[in-house]
């Protein structure tokens, strides 16, 4: 006898749709007698697992492979079938494009979101750079003003509502230091995915953003790489937000191309059963030249981790030479500085938690944008023009500062904006690299998408009377 899920519930009292989640999940069968459903070929002895295993027609068809000629390998043309039609699509699910693909649904476009890893977040969850910096203005007499808001104070907020070991609190009283929460990376994927649904986004994980559908120098869309080989988004707009420029490179934008740091972060567990009172000294130098102390407590909203990495190496985050031996000096040092503590009296239950499962390259490619924000053009003002946002302050190197909306936008292309990391000089980027940037410039290039997609106009002649009153309607500080 066969039963679905939602039967078998029923008779235990359970009731199906809200355990399991879902008609299609509930109507699930469920064997009960060991033996398979009708159409299972899975293992009769293994019901359990065999009654999931079914047969299917090939989903996709193997082209003619690369050749050689003279000496050079040649890629055949094929037709790449279209996968998807939509108003906005999105390349980079990390804070820019999580916040960009927000931004365009919830004015008024079709949006659909293109990332390559299996959650978002991008460097801040996947990355683990849990701390959100940037995100005050100081104003005269000392007192901090919240500057990075719309969908980012959004975010912060139901982070912090789910839960005290999710996100650390605001701090409070006079003299003490503006907000910047650190947020668990599992929490912080679990809420994007909430707020994506929330607004009727199209999510596409496990989809790498390779090339884009050109006609001149207009963008109609973009082509991904999956396990189902090369298909099409069409779309209308498309915004960047892959964090090294992918799509506009691609597009044939002008860019420059630098070295950054290619970072590696590291969680901690057990902390709260540390019983040294100060880490020991003389600790060795670490690989980087750098002499850290050793975690006595947390600094996360959950008193058991820690988190932390270190600068790194420099390198080209694009080179896939310089990546993999990133990783596995990162690898080497963490194993063997946590095998160490484990030794040492007071820190032995301390245990690597987990390792990101994205590299951080810092940057690499940077639009040449209309308005490339500099500090000397921002000492200038000139990046007050056309205001889409703001950064706060960058610790004590750097105060709040407004972006221009021309920041996103390519000198060359239409129908394509830029988000995230990939945006400013190469004496800026490490402000526009931040969390809370990102969600600024994300936000910014989403409404911009919608509103371009809503009227036919392109990026660079979209009015920006238009863009602030949108943004300013989403609570934007402008």
């Amino acid at each position: 006898m066969q039963i679905t899920t939602r039967e078998f519930l029923r008779r235990l009292g359970l009731g199906g749709a809200g355990l399991v989640g879902g008609a299609a999940m509930a109507d699930e069968f469920v064997a009960t007698n060991k033996k398979l459903p009708p159409g299972a070929i899975g293992d009769p002895d293994a019901v359990w697992f065999g009654q999931r295993i079914y047969p299917l027609p090939h989903t996709i068809e193997d082209g003619q492979s690369c050749y050689m000629k003279d000496g050079k390998i040649v890629q055949p043309a094929r037709e790449i079938p279209i996968f998807h039609k939509t108003d906005v699509v999105v390349v980079g699910g990390g804070p820019a494009g999580f916040a960009a693909a927000i931004a365009a649904a919830r004015n008024g476009a079709k949006v659909a979101l293109v990332e390559r890893y299996g959650s978002l977040g991008g460097l801040f969850t996947n990355g683990m750079v849990l701390i959100m910096l940037a995100t005050s203005r100081k104003e005269e007499g000392g007192k901090w003003t919240l500057v990075t808001k719309g969908i980012c104070e959004e975010f912060m907020n139901r982070a912090l509502a789910l839960g005290p070991k999710i996100a650390t609190k605001q701090k409070k009283g006079n003299g003490m230091s503006h907000w910047q929460p650190t947020v668990d990376p599992e929490a912080a994927k679990y809420l994007m995915d909430t707020m994506v649904a929330e607004n009727g986004i199209e999510m596409f994980f496990h989809s790498w953003g390779v090339d884009v559908i050109q006609d001149g120098d207009a963008v109609k869309g973009v082509v991904f790489q999956s396990k189902q080989g090369p298909q099409a988004i069409l779309a209308k707009q498309v915004v960047d937000a892959s964090g090294d420029g992918d799509i506009f490179f691609a597009a044939g934008c002008g860019y420059r191309q630098i070295t950054h740091a290619i970072g590696f972060v590291t969680r901690l567990g057990n902390i709260d059963r540390i019983t040294a009172k100060k880490p020991p000294e003389n600790i060795e130098t670490d690989i980087y030249g750098l002499k850290k102390p050793w975690p006595i407590r947390s600094n996360e909203a959950n008193p058991s981790t820690w988190w932390g990495g270190r600068l790194g190496p420099q390198g080209d985050g694009l080179s896939v030479r310089d990546l993999s031996k990133a990783e596995v000096l990162h690898r080497k040092y963490w194993w063997e500085h946590v095998s160490k503590m484990q030794k040492t009296p007071g820190w032995e239950e301390v245990y690597i938690a987990n390792t990101c499962s994205q590299i951080g390259p810092r940057a690499t490619r940077l639009l040449d944008a209309e308005f490339i924000h500099s500090r000397v053009n921002e000492r200038a003002g000139g990046n007050a023009k056309e205001v889409i946002g703001w950064f706060g302050a960058d610790g004590s190197r750097h105060p709040a500062m407004p972006v221009s909306y021309r920041s996103l936008v390519p000198k060359k292309g239409d129908n394509v904006l830029a988000a995230g990391r990939c945006l400013g000089a190469p004496d800026s980027v490490d402000t526009f690299r931040l969390i809370c940037p990102c969600f600024v410039t994300g936000e910014a290039a989403g409404t911009a998408a919608a509103l371009c997609a809503n009227t036919g106009v392109t990026p660079r002649n979209l009015p920006y009377s238009v863009l602030a009153k949108a943004l300013k309607d989403r609570n934007v500080y402008l």
